[in-house]
């Protein structure tokens, strides 16, 4: 799973996976789409998405899915849409534990996110294929030639707009516009909560370094999110204030050893998410001169989020954030 892990972060997977800001074509946030056709299949008439690769037209409503990025498949699922076809069904159900998101028994697993099976994904003959703009660029083409596709970009800024738009255009897709507004309505209200709660408890506008650990090239790695990436965009809804100001890569994260923690902002609340296996807080650091310095180690105020928080998806992941936030703050 640790090669999984790292495919958001550097080495030869970086390559492949790193977005630019700039959107391309109509799928960024922001973008108005096709003021005219305004159809998402509910009545039967054609279905204009706006992807990263521009405009695609469906003749109606898709219902055989394959998605080969984690983020489309937890969105498929949240519209109440099972995919035919995901890439990596056992790397998904490690990482994305939100409630909710789970797959069914019958979804085919067609390959990595990286390397999928063209043949796999011929064979369940769909009617769509979802994929990550960056990722599958090289298989487009091969894809066109099965089924129509739409593609996304995630980091395009802001992530958590962007994640929301492109959420939206999915559901038209599905035919499940009205549920998208339903979905994206749980996140700002689930915020408000976990802020009411926050304040009650006296902890209002507490400050906070979210990160994720892992191990690379045997040394300890953390992912420090900047208010770039979606997850402390998330986090802010609440009312929290992100203590991290390092410079952000194209993911909105600053990865640094245990020396860069000592560059998170005074008093600041250390919210963390690391594989059970492969958990560098508590395992390689737990003896580290500079880690038991650190101001939120010595005050007990590291904490540990679900291992199956995934910092990088949808809706339902934005909610497992803003819950195993509460649990952690015990508010």
């Amino acid at each position: 799973m640790q090669r999984i892990l790292r495919a958001l972060a550097t080495g030869t997977a970086a390559a492949a996976l790193a977005l630019t800001a700039a959107g391309c074509g109509s799928g960024t946030a922001g973008d108005a789409g096709d003021k005219k056709s305004g159809a998402d299949g509910a009545t039967g008439g054609k279905i204009t998405v706006d992807t990263a690769q521009g405009q695609v037209t469906l003749d109606k409503p898709a219902t055989k899915v394959v998605t080969l990025e984690w983020t489309y498949t937890e969105e498929l699922v949240a519209l109440g849409v099972s995919p035919l076809g995901n890439a990596d069904n056992k790397g998904y159900a490690t990482w994305i534990t939100a409630k909710g998101a789970g797959l069914a028994d019958s979804v085919t697993d067609v390959g990595s996110r990286n390397e999928p099976s063209l043949e796999k994904i011929r064979a369940l003959q769909p009617d769509l294929i979802v994929i990550d703009d960056d990722r599958s660029k090289a298989n487009l083409k091969a894809l066109q030639d099965i089924a129509p596709v739409v593609s996304f970009k995630y980091t395009t800024k802001p992530q958590l707009d962007t994640m929301k738009k492109n959420f939206t255009e999915l559901a038209k897709a599905v035919g499940k516009a009205d549920k998208a507004s339903e979905v994206t309505g749980r996140i700002d209200a689930a915020a408000a909560d976990l802020k009411g709660r926050l304040d009650k408890a006296g902890k209002g506008g507490l400050k906070y370094a979210v990160a994720q650990g892992f191990t690379a090239n045997g040394t300890a790695s953390v992912r420090m999110l900047t208010d770039d990436a979606i997850a402390p965009q998330v986090l802010n809804l609440a009312g929290l204030k992100n203590g991290w100001q390092g410079t952000p890569d194209a993911w909105g994260m600053t990865t640094v050893g245990v020396e860069g923690l000592t560059k998170v902002e005074p008093d600041s609340t250390f919210l963390y998410v690391a594989s059970a296996k492969d958990n560098p807080f508590t395992g390689d650091l737990a003896g580290n001169a500079v880690w038991k310095g650190l101001d939120f180690v010595k005050n007990d105020k590291a904490l540990p989020l679900d291992p199956g928080t995934w910092l990088f998806g949808g809706p339902l992941s934005a909610l497992h954030i803003l819950d195993e936030t509460g649990k952690a703050l015990k508010v």
